[in-house]
């Protein structure tokens, strides 16, 4: 069975649990003996037979091989979370980064008449939140994929196979740019990549923490704390 599990933050109520069913979460039964599940942070990125390493530590990525840092996150970001994953199905690993980094406007809006459309995704101190898939492209490190400026910035994020079909899906947990850093996310939604980005399949209003991957019987869920 696979599932996500979450509980409301604010709500003094039993834990939840929902089955994803035909693109939509369903209420199930709480699936007892379930065991968290580590995000994964090493792969081979380059096809060369050794392995590199994300790590995240003040808020700066890195990717090394043994000793020697291949790639590392730019002094103006602020990395939340890090993972690696395939969501873009392409069939090789990507650093996924949950960054908060100074705003900038899309420079198409400069030209058009109606320009500035993404001009209030930031907070009050002018940094935005985006999702960045970070790989191995053409001999360097680099963006594979970069977002703009998120409209609502995301809290946290897990990268789960829902369906059981080997195809990841991001889920993530968002709040407000004027939300403060302790209250809960507003939403939970799931995404899927379309061949350019990512489009949200499904989403969920409510209070949420922050979750974690575990593993139930056969099945995945997805945990937050109450």
């Amino acid at each position: 069975m696979l599932a996500v599990v979450t509980l409301l933050l604010v709500s003094p109520i039993p834990l939840q649990t929902w089955r994803w069913t035909d693109a939509t979460l369903q209420p199930v039964d709480m699936v007892p003996g379930w065991q968290p599940v580590s995000a994964l942070m090493q792969a081979d990125f380059d096809g060369d037979g050794r392995i590199e390493r994300l790590s995240l530590l003040n808020g700066h990525a890195t990717l090394q091989t043994d000793a020697q840092i291949r790639w590392q996150s730019p002094q103006t970001w602020q990395v939340r979370q890090a993972e690696v994953a395939d969501l873009n199905g392409d069939g090789l690993p990507e650093a996924v980064l949950l960054v908060w980094r100074p705003f900038k406007s899309w420079p198409v809006d400069q030209w058009l008449p109606n320009g500035g459309r993404i001009d209030q995704f930031h907070n009050a101190d002018g940094f935005s939140c985006q999702l960045i898939l970070v790989g191995w492209y053409q001999n360097f490190f680099r963006e594979r994929w970069a977002g703009s400026a998120l409209a609502e910035p995301v809290k946290s994020f897990a990268v789960v196979d829902l369906s059981g079909n080997g195809k990841q899906l991001l889920v993530t947990l968002e709040a407000s740019y004027e939300d403060a850093e302790s209250l809960p996310a507003r939403r939970l939604k799931v995404w899927e990549w379309n061949g350019f980005g990512f489009r949200v399949v499904y989403q969920m209003d409510g209070s949420f923490s922050q979750m974690v991957i575990a593993r139930a019987g056969a099945g995945l869920i997805l945990l937050s704390a109450p």
